[in-house]
């Protein structure tokens, strides 16, 4: 289940020009879980780590989605919840902000901070 901010926050990036991507590391393709819940327009680029034969923290990854999203690593933030995996953005020359945990599935889960730290709140 999406957080109840993941909606409103993807349209208002994507009506700012701003091109989104997933970088994940579960074993499937993520884009009908995306398409379930009405999402999967807003992304641009899928990166797989299975499709790439490694996993996050590798800048491989990172950097991938920053060619396929037409977008320099030093332009880009990676949103995760991961600090260890998401934090290697920031090896990869990305800046990267790590979600704080406790938020259940459904709720609000803080992403205006992301709005902030892109520059389009």
């Amino acid at each position: 289940m999406p957080y109840a901010d993941a909606e409103p926050t993807l349209a208002r990036l994507r009506s700012h020009g701003v091109a989104l991507g997933v970088v994940s590391d579960v074993g499937w393709d993520l884009r009908a879980t995306f398409a379930r819940h009405g999402l999967d327009h807003h992304v641009s680029s899928w990166v797989h780590s299975y499709e790439h034969h490694t996993e996050k923290p590798d800048p491989l990854l990172f950097h991938h989605a920053c060619r396929e999203l037409g977008v320099a690593p030093a332009e880009t933030l990676m949103v995760g919840d991961h600090p260890a995996k998401d934090g290697g953005a920031a090896s990869a020359g990305l800046r990267a902000y790590v979600l704080p945990a406790g938020a259940a599935p459904g709720a609000h889960r803080g992403l205006d901070a992301v709005l902030r730290l892109a520059g389009r709140d």
